[in-house]
Formats: C-alpha cells, sequence, structure tokens
C-alpha cells in the first residue's frame, strides 16, 4: 500500500481513540498509583497517547515543509517499542522493569553529579538552577530512606544500583526468537531517525531529501504507529491479567492489526 499523509493521520486517530477508550477502563479500576509495575505500564501508555495525539496534530496542520517534529517523535516511540517488547517477553518482566527504572534513577543522579561537579570547580559553587555536593547528599539520603527505591539497590549503603543493558547491546545481545526479528527491525529505524534527535548538516541534508510523497517516509511512519499499538497491546495484558480489563477495540485494530509484526 502506498500511505498518504490522510492515511497516517487517519490511523493516528484511531490510535488515539484506542488508548483514550482503555486509559478510561483502566481509571475505573482503581489500580494502585504506587505499585511499581501498574505505574509503569499505565504511565506508558498515557505516554502512547500523548505522542500519537501530538503526532495526528503536527501532521493534520502541516501543509508543506520539513518533518523534523515528528522524525523525532516517531523515534520516542520505536525507543518504547524496542524496551517494552523485550521486557515484557523476559522470564522474570517484573525483575527487569525494575533494574530499567533502577538504570534511569541511577543514571539521572549521575546527570546532577556532573552539573555538581561544574558548578563547584568552574562556576564558584552558586550557579542558579546547578545543584551543589552538598545538595546532592541530602538528596542521594532521600532515596536511600524512600520506601519505593529500595528494590532498585544492589548495594544501597555505597549508592549501588541495579543496571539495564544500553539499547544497543540489548539489541546485540538477542538469541534468536519470536520477537528477535521486530526488535531489530526497530533498531535499524531507531539508529536511522536518532539522526534528527540532535542537529547538525548531516541531518539538514537528509531532511532536504525527503519527499514522503514520493519516498517510503508515510509507509515508515505507518510501522511506527503500529509500534505504538503493540506498546498499548502489551501494557494492556498487565492490566487484562492482574485486574480483568476488558480491553475496548471499537475500531478493530487487532482485526487490522492482525498479520502485522510478522
Amino acid at each position: 500500500m502506498h500511505y498518504k499523509k490522510e492515511h497516517i493521520i487517519k490511523l493516528l486517530e484511531r490510535i488515539v481513540n484506542f488508548s483514550d477508550k482503555n486509559l478510561n477502563a483502566i481509571t475505573n479500576l482503581n489500580i494502585d498509583v504506587n505499585d511499581e509495575y501498574d505505574s509503569f505500564f499505565v504511565g506508558m501508555i498515557i505516554r502512547q497517547y500523548s505522542i500519537i495525539n501530538d503526532l495526528k496534530i503536527l501532521l493534520a496542520a502541516k501543509n508543506s515543509g520539513y518533518l523534523t517534529s515528528e522524525l523525532i517523535l516517531f523515534r520516542c516511540i520505536v525507543d518504547d517499542f524496542i524496551h517494552i517488547k523485550f521486557l515484557v517477553n523476559q522470564q522474570n518482566p517484573q525483575e527487569e522493569i525494575t533494574k530499567f527504572n533502577a538504570d534511569a534513577i541511577n543514571k539521572n543522579f549521575n546527570k546532577l553529579v556532573e552539573l555538581a561537579k561544574l558548578n563547584e570547580e568552574k562556576l564558584g559553587g552558586n550557579y542558579p538552577m546547578y545543584p551543589t555536593h552538598q545538595l546532592l547528599d541530602e538528596v542521594k539520603e532521600k532515596i536511600k530512606q524512600s520506601p519505593k527505591r529500595q528494590q532498585y539497590f544492589i548495594d544501597k549503603d555505597n549508592f549501588k544500583f541495579k543496571t539495564f543493558k544500553s539499547t544497543g547491546n540489548l539489541i546485540r545481545d538477542l538469541e534468536d526468537s519470536t520477537y528477535s526479528h521486530a526488535l531489530r527491525r526497530a533498531y535499524f529505524i531507531w539508529r536511522k531517525l536518532s539522526d534528527h534527535v540532535h542537529y547538525s548538516n548531516f541531518s539538514y541534508e537528509e531532511l532536504q531529501i525527503i519527499d514522503p510523497t514520493k519516498d517510503h517516509t508515510y509507509s515508515e511512519f505507518a510501522e511506527i504507529i503500529f509500534y505504538s499499538y503493540s506498546v498499548i497491546i502489551d501494557c494492556l495484558k498487565h492490566f487484562e491479567s492482574k485486574y480483568n480489563l476488558q480491553v475496548l477495540d471499537e475500531d478493530k485494530l487487532a482485526e487490522y492489526y492482525k498479520d502485522a509484526g510478522h
């Protein structure tokens, strides 16, 4: 099928409707917002809804011009697809999700450490908005004492966290399985779209040669929209299993995508 912009907008609208209906259904389940896995999966569905809705608005309002914003947002979806598809297919998905979240906290804290080092070594220790080492010591203690963070540590006394593989290592270490081809294919798209996250002449030159009316750009967008649907489905399975959620599918997306990803 040769996709046109109107086809992509329609697909986006269907995913927006699908995620919105099921998010409303999840709201009625009275889920535990303090539960790591409930919050992880509902947060990811909300993220898909937000990104897909923004893409729909962007494309509907665009008459011409470059697709910079769209390419960056679609890259976010590919990133989510790779991680969610990997996580839910592990022998112990909950432990892998814990590692994923622990790794995010560790990386975030390390960024603050770098800012504090710059502040105190180069900026006089009082640069606006930059932390100090003293402030980070206080933050560190709060994290160590937080009941919600205990499962993230491998050595709390020395502030050592569980780790998760980088995207590249995740793909390189994949064994052949029912989902490995999909992740390897997605990784190719992820690498390509990553060029547009940070500006360079290379990314600008790439934008100039894209012509979605003649090339395969819209077909690739359609593929990534399927990734978003797949992410939502994988997240909804958590609520189906734990809360007996009945997935709502008035646009018959399950039928539409029954042969996708094979």
